[in-house]
């Protein structure tokens, strides 16, 4: 070969790794999570004047001429077009380059009565040439499974075939749903386009519904969990809201289920099946229907509960799936009278040609077999069926319990953790050592490795003060609570309970000044002989509620996930469940406590934005259903009038919100259906009380979230 060959061939080879560590390079590149931008009308100010045009041609007109390039709005797609009962017209467009969606690029708009435009929420990007990827479905796929699920290991994974842009895939008895690998364009952060994946996963047993963002090179860009899960621990006394009593369903012909509750066709007492809901047991833990029952051919499920028995015999049982399907079928027409209709994405097998995609009744599960003292709900997309599973409880009383076997003996009610080893009832025997410092929140300086520590509740999670007793090499922690004399609580994980390995267990405060006082003691933390008598949460309409609260948040808005989204969909879910029963505790007969389960009660409650902390979203989202309640007490007896602006409000706001993108999409909802100034003026007083006033923002960090609060209401129904 002569020089000037050999010149070339080493110039090419050059020249393609130099591409090659480019493309590399380029695909390390993050996705892009710009908020949308969101443009409100004024009030008697329209952003265009008044037409006959469509809602999307109004829409796609006011981005062409407010500097939206052609390429952009020849790339919008109408997904779904609805109508609020004010005449006020939604239409939602997705954004699809080389026929691939374009992940999170959407735009949303309303229309009023004469055709002017009222809002416009965009995302949608620049268009160009997206980049190749270099995996297929099925690695895609395996990228996804080793983040979401690492420990399942030796899954056979085949594919059943490509649809589209879809392959699905057959993962056997582990998925609820065969999972799929998606085919999409990604915009990343740098202004880029590049191919990827959309991986969902559904696991059969925990019901965890994930979406999963891999881009072309295998690597996992962000994880979507689209399951909400709720714990509850029962602590105390069994308390019971009222007797049955016999209700009727609707009948046929209605506008909010034409069809009735009821499907056609012989009924179970163990599986209730209509168009909005299949109530069913599913103590076997394989998400079908138990056999056995007794069929019911009348219509008629007047099963009486006996709470004085186990909620596993066979008429409490009867109770469990009738009351659920009652309660599923209560919450669907509520939520269809405020606007969660077909076209925004409810949940019917039939949707009678009004909008939507059917074939997606609620699968409830009454008594799941799967987890105790828990409940959640998982959303796909419109058109497939969400997934409720509902958990027995933990009765009324202590669990576990402390015993000082030396040098004097004691005996000490305990809670046991919702994380770290679970105890048996012969327990584990180990010397006490007092930490220090003292609520553990630090690392821990006292002799701790190889004992048992004595830990004080306060200041930071439950999950920190174990984690720092494990990092001391501590077998076991004993936390003794701070108030309340003889109470003992629920100990949730926070943001770092899953790291825990230990045992855990409270102690009322009383007992933890009385275990301190004794010179190295020894103990055995167990579990009691005799569990309390279970409680059976389909009872319970707070809980119910609250968890169909969750595929209301998630088909509507969008995006409910992360530290600010994750945490609203909690308080929404609360919020939902106190407009329709009334009262500001939740679940307080799942709980057996008669003040339920959050750490306050929502009249005046203490905390405000600032205390959002992205580390737990049950508790950040109590912030955000406090400002509901007052709202409710603001409201008086025009608390329904109030339940359609939350609903209807979710039309306006953009998918993935912060706190005060709720404030504005109810301000908008109330602006647009020509609500009153003074209903303005009460959402501004209620989210302002709670630092989410005019300049209010929530910002996600790699590190965690930023609140800035403003105490300051704004006056006009325009987000300012």
């Amino acid at each position: 070969m002569n020089i000037k060959k050999r010149l070339r061939k080493q110039l090419r080879t050059l020249a393609a790794v130099a591409a090659a560590i480019s493309v590399v390079s380029a695909s390390a590149a993050e996705l892009d999570r710009s908020a949308a931008r969101v443009t409100q009308a004024q009030a008697g100010k329209p952003l265009t004047a008044a037409s006959n045009a469509s809602a999307d041609a109004v829409v796609t007109d006011y981005l062409r001429s407010h500097g939206r390039a052609a390429d952009v709005v020849a790339s919008l797609r109408v997904v779904d077009r609805s109508s609020s009962s004010n005449g006020v017209k939604h239409v939602r467009m997705e954004q699809q380059i080389d026929g691939l969606t374009v992940h999170g690029a959407y735009v949303k708009g309303a229309t009023n009565q004469r055709g002017e435009l009222l809002q416009v929420i965009d995302r949608s990007v620049a268009v160009s040439t997206p980049g190749r990827s270099r995996i297929d479905a099925l690695q895609a796929l395996k990228a996804a499974m080793a983040k979401v699920h690492p420990a399942a290991t030796g899954l056979v994974l085949r594919s059943a075939g490509t649809e589209g842009n879809t392959t699905r895939f057959d993962g056997g008895a582990f998925f609820h749903d065969a999972p799929t690998a998606t085919a999409i364009v990604l915009p990343l952060a740098d202004g880029r386009l590049a191919r990827g994946w959309l991986v969902e996963t559904w696991t059969a047993q925990t019901n965890l519904l994930h979406h999963t963002i891999v881009d072309g090179d295998g690597r996992v860009l962000d994880v979507e969990k689209r399951t909400a899960n709720d714990a509850y621990r029962v602590f105390v006394e069994d308390p019971l809201k009222g007797a049955q009593t016999n209700v009727s369903g609707p009948a046929p012909g209605g506008l909010l289920s034409p069809a009735g509750w009821l499907g056609g066709g012989d009924q179970s007492t163990f599986q209730i099946s209509g168009n909005n809901v299949d109530s069913y047991l599913d103590t076997a833990v394989n998400n079908q229907p138990d056999k056995g029952g007794t069929v019911v051919a009348d219509g008629n499920f007047l099963t009486a509960v006996d709470l004085a028995t186990a909620p596993t015999t066979n008429a409490n049982k009867a109770v469990a799936v009738q009351n659920l399907f009652y309660l599923n079928n209560v919450m669907h027409d509520r939520l269809y009278s405020k606007g969660f209709t077909e076209a925004t994405g409810n949940f019917q097998v039939d949707n009678f040609g009004r909008g939507g995609r059917g074939t997606d009744a609620v699968q409830a599960e009454a008594q799941d077999g799967g987890g105790t003292d828990n409940a959640n709900f998982a959303t796909p997309p419109d058109g497939r069926n969400p997934r409720m599973q509902m958990f027995l409880f933990t009765g009324a009383g202590n669990t576990h319990e402390v015993v000082v076997n030396s040098p004097v003996s004691a005996l000490y009610n305990a809670a046991r953790a919702d994380f770290g080893q679970q105890l048996t009832k012969t327990g584990f025997t180990g010397d006490v050592v007092v930490a220090q410092p003292a609520d553990g929140c630090a690392a821990i300086t006292s002799a701790v490795a190889g004992k048992i520590a004595v830990i004080d509740r306060g200041t930071c999670e439950f999950g920190v003060k174990a984690l720092n007793a494990q990092k001391a090499k501590a077998v076991g922690v004993i936390i003794a609570n701070n108030q309340g004399a003889t109470v003992v609580s629920v100990m949730g994980p926070g943001a770092v309970g899953s790291k825990v390995k230990i045992p855990a267990l409270m102690i009322s405060q009383n007992d933890g000044a009385a275990l301190k006082l004794i010179a190295s003691p020894q103990v055995t933390m167990r579990e009691i002989a005799v569990l309390p008598l279970q409680i059976d949460s389909t009872l319970d309409a707070d809980v119910v509620f609250h968890e169909y609260g969750h595929g209301l948040s998630w088909r509507m808005i969008g995006g409910m996930d992360g530290p600010l989204a994750g945490a609203i969909g909690e308080g929404n879910s609360d919020g939902i469940a106190m407009l329709l029963n009334g009262d500001d505790r939740i679940a307080e007969y799942s709980t057996s406590n008669p003040n339920g389960f959050r750490r306050a009660p929502y009249t005046a409650y203490p905390l405000t934005y600032k205390n959002v902390t992205g580390a737990e979203v049950h508790n950040d989202g109590e912030i955000y259903a406090a400002v509901i309640w007052r709202l409710m007490e603001l409201f008086g007896n025009d608390r329904e009038t109030l339940f359609g602006y939350v609903v209807d409000g979710m039309n306006y706001t953009p998918s993935t919100p912060a706190y005060e993108d709720m404030r504005d999409g109810i301000l908008a909802a109330i602006a647009n259906s020509s609500g009153s100034s003074q209903h303005c003026a009460l959402v501004w007083q209620a989210f302002a009380q709670f630092g989410i006033g005019v300049g209010a923002q929530g910002v996600v960090t790699a590190t965690g979230v930023q609140i800035t609060e403003s105490f300051q209401p704004g006056t006009s129904c325009a987000a300012q």
